[in-house]
């Protein structure tokens, strides 16, 4: 088969045109690239070769050198050009090309330039209309090279690798390893599914009408206007193979033609062919470039050889770089409506090479996104799935049945004698005829009860409900039965409903009750931690407070499904993220524990004095407990709360992830990655009590993540927690210390100080008035004198208490000084000196003159003043004491419930 053709002139363009035909036949195939010195056998009629030729070709290369429009040397005069002639085969050649439409590269040698239209005759002036490239001489291997690259993109399937194709032994073992392993894979697809059983569903095609496809003129290749499976494996088999895109409706069977296509093509695949391999859409989003999903999916399958068979990451990249596989992308319309523009741009911008391409989706959703949005494989055919022929029906139905069997003798007769029956048209469909013959291959059922059914759809309710029965019924040797399946498989259905996505993962399992558990696990700390501090009321407070925010916390992370992180370019199995994530809420236990404790400890230690066997006696209780809390909150932790309380109240086997397996095993769910999904989205449907939901997110990140990134997103959730305790105490230590109360002090006995309350004058609407100020002690001291007061606090409750209040001063005797000495009870202060310093008295904090240096607990101690002059002048000189009293210690109530003595020395 010819795709490419060499036009030249034998005087103008020798060697270009032999370095094309080799660079070009290699890249090719030399029975892809014809070259009449080497295409045309000896005693072949030359122009029937040439005209055979040239009505095969897509592409025709017009070699352009110098002398193109050199004269005809057998000219009489030499001056008649050879283009000029009616029977010159260039000119003829092209000609015929022009009015093929093909695609024409003018290809221009060594610095030639493309003829102007009017030197030209008129039959071929259209040449150059045709966009030309350039080779030369001293970059003739890089030139060819993108010549090629172009004609690639011109003929979808050329590239592909034939018999003058460079052979390189380790992509060819790695083709043929990956078809063995796609080979198995599939195999097993189709026994699970029984879909050969004893033979599938025929399933028939025409060409679509809808207005999704190029036009026919665009379209170049061999496919028929209608046709079976069969048509498309050997159309994909063919030379001319290109893009298609298979539309249907729901249940139509586009995944069942997708996987027997890929299976049938793979029986007469040979060694340098491209390699089908299926890849359902539903596991890919479009913020992963394709190529790269493709890859990995490729180095996926390469993985499942034995361990001396398997081949790299690079090898797999290089094997989808080549074209060397076809991609079988399955259910384009299972991506989330929003997606789906930007994945049929991928999808179009990453086959760009000549590998064949099959993309399924439902019909209304492809033509809608092409409606809306204008996107669309241009490059692609398309063709719709029609209903199944009663014929076939009947057919389908009798095969599956033993000899003798007439048990379908009344759905067959309705079948033939009336196609408008809502049983003829619920069996056009090849699921609900799958799940007919599913739910009634028992000899003890009976299928005439399907005639009872009036409307259409109620029909197709009963096939659906009847299908889990007869999947899980006694020969399935299933521990759950048809009932507890049903009610398990609902369970996760709605789950998938809920959260409007196709696919399930354990971690979409939850409850309230799991957010309420991890509520009160924290709060439940909090709070006795919090009460054992500062009595019943702030530990109910605290408790409710964390315990929302950790509930509000949990709910934030479950419902955006932030707490597992796994990207669609992972292809982890279902299970393979469950141990990672049991380790991740351990450590993360651990962690939370230890963080937890070191700040209660320290908070304790600097905070209230406690000492070290106090301190670590509530860090560990405490950091413990909320360490035990993390772990519930985490992604397994929840997990684990989850499936118990679902388990209880027979929602979920206690083992939810071997049920899983075992609805794969039988058919039911079908496996991509790290998630399962349902076979037929009909059931579904109907177990999840209505369509899905528009999709709003995947299962999946959104995005790539560093190794970094993935264990930091888990994290944050006993970060929050950690960050709430610790500030907490923090905050309430603060709180405390903030309230401290002043313990005013009133005279008991010894020399009387004078008493002055003053104000301040304040303006208001009535006149001027007082604003009272803090009250002023005055003792006067004469030359030489001594006084010493005795004060008692003006409560009789015990107090703790840590600083001196007020402020004193010495005034109206410059330069003289007095001696003053201060005793709390039975502890006595260094005495200090205050001097007058004339024009600028003396006025400064007490505390700072005569500090306490640790907690004093006063019961009714006395509060003794002894001032005494130490000069000989003959003024007076007085010594004032703003606000006096002590500061009490707003800890001391927290550290009276912990049995905290904080004496002298302390903070």
């Amino acid at each position: 088969m010819v795709d490419i053709f060499v036009n030249y002139r034998t005087l103008d363009a020798g060697y270009g045109s032999a370095a094309c035909h080799e660079m070009l036949s290699t890249r090719f195939g030399k029975d892809r690239v014809f070259f009449d010195c080497e295409n045309i056998l000896p005693g072949e009629r030359y122009p029937d070769a040439i005209r055979r030729a040239l009505e095969e070709t897509r592409v025709l290369l017009v070699l352009i050198g110098p002398r193109w429009l050199a004269p005809d040397p057998s000219a009489p005069d030499g001056g008649r050009r050879l283009v000029d002639r009616e029977d010159d085969w260039v000119r003829r050649e092209i000609r015929r090309a022009l009015a093929r439409d093909i695609a024409i590269i003018p290809v221009l040698l060594d610095g030639a330039k493309l003829p102007p239209p009017d030197v030209l005759p008129e039959d071929i002036r259209n040449l150059t209309n045709h966009q030309s490239a350039r080779v030369r001489r001293q970059s003739l291997g890089e030139d060819v090279q993108r010549l090629a690259e172009r004609i690639a993109g011109l003929i979808p399937g050329a590239d592909a690798p034939g018999p003058g194709r460079r052979a390189d032994p380790v992509l060819d073992d790695a083709a043929v390893a990956l078809r063995e392993a796609v080979r198995k894979r599939l195999d097993e697809e189709i026994t699970r599914r029984s879909l050969k059983l004893p033979e599938p569903i025929p399933l028939r095609w025409v060409r679509t009408k809808r207005p999704v496809r190029s036009r026919s003129e665009v379209l170049y290749d061999e496919l028929s206007p209608a046709g079976d499976l069969r048509d498309l494996a050997r159309y994909f088999g063919g030379p001319r193979r290109g893009h298609l895109v298979v539309l249907g409706l729901p249940g139509a069977g586009k995944s069942v033609l997708a996987l027997l296509l890929a299976r049938s093509l793979l029986d007469v695949w040979s060694a340098g062919e491209h390699v089908p391999v299926l890849l359902p859409l539903s596991a890919w989003r479009p913020t992963i470039d394709l190529r790269d999903w493709m890859v990995q999916n490729v180095q996926e399958i390469l993985t499942e050889l034995p361990e001396e068979r398997r081949f790299g990451k690079a090898v797999a990249a290089q094997l989808v770089a080549e074209g060397r596989m076809m991609p079988v992308l399955d259910g384009l319309d299972e991506l989330p409506e929003p997606l789906r523009a930007d994945a049929v741009r991928q999808i179009e911008a990453g086959t760009e090479n000549a590998a064949p391409l099959l993309l399924t989706c439902r019909a209304e959703e492809y033509e809608t996104t092409v409606r809306t949005t204008g996107e669309r494989l241009t490059r692609a055919d398309a063709v719709e799935l029609t209903e199944v022929r009663p014929g076939e029906a009947i057919a389908y139905l009798l095969w599956s049945s033993v000899d003798g069997d007439e048990r379908w003798a009344g759905v067959v007769d309705v079948l033939r004698t009336d196609p408008e029956s809502p049983l003829a048209r619920a069996f056009t469909s090849p699921l609900m005829l799958y799940l007919a013959r599913t739910a009634y291959r028992a000899g003890v059922t009976d299928p005439k009860r399907l005639l009872a059914y009036s409307e259409q759809d109620k029909l197709e309710t009963h096939l659906l409900k009847s299908y889990l029965p007869a999947v899980y019924d006694k020969r399935s040797r299933s521990p759950y039965g048809p009932e507890r399946a049903k009610r398990y498989l609902e369970v996760v259905a709605r789950r998938m409903r809920r959260d409007g996505t196709f696919d399930f993962a354990w971690w979409q399992l939850d409850s309230v009750v799991t957010g309420l558990v991890v509520g009160l696990a924290f709060g439940g700390v909090c709070g006795w931690f919090f009460t054992a501090l500062f009595g019943a009321t702030a530990g109910v407070l605290a408790g409710l407070l964390t315990g929302s925010v950790s509930y509000g916390v949990h709910l934030r992370f479950r419902a955006k499904l932030q707490q597992v992180y796994v990207t669609e370019d992972a292809h982890h199995g279902p299970r393979a993220t469950f141990p990672r994530y049991r380790l991740i809420g351990v450590l993360l236990g651990l962690v939370v524990a230890c963080a937890t404790g070191a700040g209660v400890s320290a908070w304790m230690s600097g905070t209230l004095g406690a000492e070290p066997r106090t301190a670590w006696h509530y860090a560990v209780r405490v950091g413990g407990a909320y360490g035990v809390a993390t772990l519930l909150g985490s992604a397994w932790g929840s997990y684990q709360v989850t499936r118990t309380w679902l388990w209880l109240t027979r929602r979920l086997p206690w083992r939810p992830m071997r049920f899983l397996e075992e609805a794969h095993d039988l058919g039911v769910l079908r496996q991509t990655g790290a998630v399962h999904q349902f076979r037929h989205n009909r059931l579904q449907e109907q177990l999840s009590g209505g369509a899905p939901r528009p999709s709003r997110r995947s299962v999946y990140g959104k995005r790539r993540a560093t190794r970094l990134g993935k264990l930091l997103l888990p994290v944050v959730p006993g970060v929050a927690q950690v960050a709430l305790v610790v500030g907490g105490l923090f905050g309430m230590g603060v709180f405390y210390a903030g309230t401290s109360n002043a313990v005013l002090l009133s005279y008991r006995s010894g020399d009387r100080p004078a008493h002055d309350t003053p104000c301040a004058p304040v303006s208001h609407p009535g006149g001027l008035g007082c604003a009272p100020q803090d009250p002023v002690w005055t003792w006067t001291l004469p030359r030489g004198a001594a006084q010493s007061t005795v004060l008692v606090p003006r409560t009789s409750k015990e107090a703790s208490v840590i600083e001196w209040d007020g402020a004193v001063s010495v005034s109206g005797c410059a330069a003289s000084s007095v001696e003053v000495r201060l005793a709390v009870g039975d502890r006595r202060l260094d005495p200090f000196t205050l001097t007058d310093g004339g024009f600028w008295p003396f006025k400064g904090s007490l505390e700072d003159r005569s500090p306490l240096y640790g907690a004093v607990l006063l019961k009714g101690e006395p509060v003794s003043v002894t001032l005494r002059r130490l000069d000989d002048k003959p003024c007076d000189l007085e010594f004032g004491w703003t606000r006096p009293g002590l500061i009490a210690d707003g800890l001391h109530p927290v550290r009276q419930r912990l049995g905290i003595t904080l004496g002298a020395g302390g903070s």
